[in-house]
């Protein structure tokens, strides 16, 4: 008859055998009770345009845009004046979100519901995503117009119901 033996009790075997004491340090961590993750310092597009500098190459939450201007090259987040007119767009600011590193679900769905410049209640969101600095790659001085790269989308509204959906949300949540 054989008896398979445990890894750790060959572990402790050898450890007895060679004089030599388990200390806390030896001990594996366990699973899943590391330290989370620390979250992206959150700005809005006003401070992102003022601090981005500092924040190139890092993480960061951007909250309270609209995304606009979604095409294959990418997309804006964009904040609106409180006094725009219909039609007329009066943009307070916008950030550039690098469209081939997006996300790819974000991607697909910004150009479905976002193509245009308007402030559209679906297309309401935050955005993370890495600080880019385009011109300082290239080695150009003085101004600059910083990017979000790696972006992922976080939808603040439902889509609108597509036209001819006749369907009504609780009898299909019940089937």
């Amino acid at each position: 008859m054989r008896r398979r033996f445990h890894l750790g009790a060959l572990a402790g075997l050898a450890l007895m055998a060679t004089g030599v004491a388990a200390t806390p340090a030896m001990a594996r961590a366990p699973r899943g009770h590391g330290v989370p993750p620390v979250p992206p310092p959150t700005l809005d597009v006003a401070s992102f345009q003022a601090q981005a500098a500092q924040y190139v190459g890092k993480p960061v939450r951007i909250e309270g845009c609209t995304i606009t201007s979604a095409n294959s090259g990418g997309a804006d987040c964009a904040t609106f004046r409180i006094a725009d007119l219909p039609g007329k767009v009066d943009w307070n600011g916008a950030i550039p979100l690098d469209g081939p590193t997006m996300e790819e679900a974000s991607f697909r769905k910004a150009q479905q519901i976002c193509g245009d410049t308007g402030q559209h209640e679906q297309c309401r969101a935050d955005v993370t995503g890495v600080v880019y600095d385009p011109f300082g790659d290239m080695g150009v001085q003085g101004q600059r117009n910083f990017e979000l790269r790696q972006v992922r989308i976080h939808w603040l509204a439902e889509p609108a119901p597509k036209k001819g959906d006749t369907r009504h949300p609780m009898r299909q949540a019940a089937r």
